[in-house]
């Protein structure tokens, strides 16, 4: 009987590469976002149709890939689910309709009666440099695969900042409480982009599958930036102050000491 996961986390946090190094080891097929372009009322229903197999839900694109990557062999199936730190909330990011539209509580409510579904959250800590890529792929277009271009530079509105980043360690504080219901493993986007097979081998090990039998094949994700947060954002010194006065700079939610 095929076993099921799930990527979770916010956008902007490298879940795209983690599941392109995970999903081609032999025993696992890794689906992409198959719930994004879902309607609100529809996304758990097409998760939990498309976790057991049924693709005839999915869109084109993923119903494609998935029939090519997916041949009953595989002891995993699972695919990313990512929800959105918008900045447009107001008294809490809990009453975002971002979220609502997301279906973020459903989801959780969800996967804690399914303790069968191990969950992998990805992190991403710098705030700056989280930040930085959510506005810089806003600006170019260019959301995942591509480096972004060469002299690119963004200005960031403090206010988007401090909002974005209050919504965004709220999700995770709320993911991360799936490690009471649900096999569970937080990694951390910084370490993903410094040892990307050493992430790779530890999730593998995570779903008890051995990372020796991956093969070795290039990866069509290149990382997106080629300098640091500093060298793109043109009012980095200001962002910095106000998210140390914020406490925002570095994640801060439940859970989240001593991960990966």
């Amino acid at each position: 009987m095929v076993k099921n996961f799930l990527i979770v986390g916010t956008q902007r946090t490298g879940s795209s590469a983690l599941a392109e190094c995970i999903g081609v080891h032999p025993l696992v097929a890794c689906g992409w976002e198959w719930t994004q372009r879902v309607r609100w009322h529809r996304k758990l229903e097409v998760a939990k149709r498309a976790l057991k197999g049924d693709f005839t839900c999915l869109g084109k694109a993923d119903h494609a890939y998935m029939t090519e990557v997916f041949d009953g062999r595989q002891m995993w199936l699972g695919f990313r689910r990512l929800f959105r730190a918008s900045d447009r909330w107001w008294i809490h990011p809990r009453l975002c309709p971002a979220l609502w539209v997301d279906r973020l509580e459903p989801h959780l409510r969800w996967l804690a009666s399914r303790p069968d579904i191990h969950v992998i959250h990805i992190v991403r800590r710098d705030g700056a440099e989280w930040i930085k890529s959510r506005v810089l792929a806003r600006s170019t277009g260019i959301r995942w695969g591509r480096s972004y271009p060469q002299g690119a530079t963004v200005e960031i509105p403090l206010s988007e900042a401090v909002a974005r980043l209050r919504a965004k360690d709220w999700i995770d504080g709320r993911l991360a409480t799936l490690a009471h219901s649900n096999p569970y493993l937080q990694v951390g986007y910084e370490g993903l982009a410094q040892d990307p097979d050493g992430v790779a081998a530890m999730a593998l090990r995570f779903l008890k599958c051995d990372p020796t039998a991956t093969p070795v094949r290039p990866r069509r994700l290149q990382r997106q930036s080629k300098a640091s947060a500093a060298e793109y954002v043109r009012n980095y010194r200001e962002l910095v102050a106000e998210l140390e006065r914020r406490d925002l700079l570095t994640a801060q939610f439940a859970g989240l000491r001593g991960a990966t």
